[in-house]
């Protein structure tokens, strides 16, 4: 993060309210560029039932969005996370609910080599995708698929940031 006296993504947003759901998701990205995705099974009543959606979920009650973040890395798809580096953190409350959710998005770089031994426990599947690909999906969680484009795009967005 560029202003040093923010030293994590909840110092960076702090909420007036407290989050219905206060979540963190990973932004899986290959050494070739492409990002790993949940297919999320496609139950009744599951939110975004059947959708393309990063790997992640709900803090439990005071960890941190990092620590919440390499937990459900290790429940979800017996994965050990490298360094992690914060993306961006987004407070959003979508009608007809309108309840708030915190979404903590870190990019998780990993090897191809490691997909093999990736055990997925949750959802229906997982794929590699270009941002090209990811952006076609008809049904993909909007919030994730705006973390995948902050990624993407970070050198065209923010020239001036890279190497801080």
């Amino acid at each position: 993060m560029s202003n040093p006296a923010i030293t994590s993504l909840d110092e960076a947003a702090p909420l007036a309210v407290t989050p219905v759901r206060n979540v963190a998701a990973a932004v899986l990205v290959a050494e070739d560029g492409r990002y790993l995705l949940q297919l999320r099974d496609d139950k009744p009543g599951l939110h975004l039932a059947g959708h393309w959606a990063l790997f992640g979920g709900a803090l439990e009650p005071g960890e941190t969005a990092a620590d919440g973040l390499r937990r459900e890395l290790i429940e979800e798809l017996d994965f050990t996370a490298g360094p992690i580096e914060p993306l961006a953190v987004s407070i959003h409350a979508v009608a007809p609910a309108l309840a708030p959710y915190r979404m903590h998005f870190f990019a998780v770089p990993f090897q191809l080599a490691e997909l093999d031994f990736m055990v997925q426990t949750e959802g229906a599947g997982k794929g590699l995708f270009t941002i090209a690909e990811a952006c076609a999906l008809a049904r993909i969680a909007p919030w994730d698929l705006c973390a995948l484009l902050l990624h993407a795009r970070r050198t065209v967005l923010f020239p001036d940031k890279q190497g801080d």
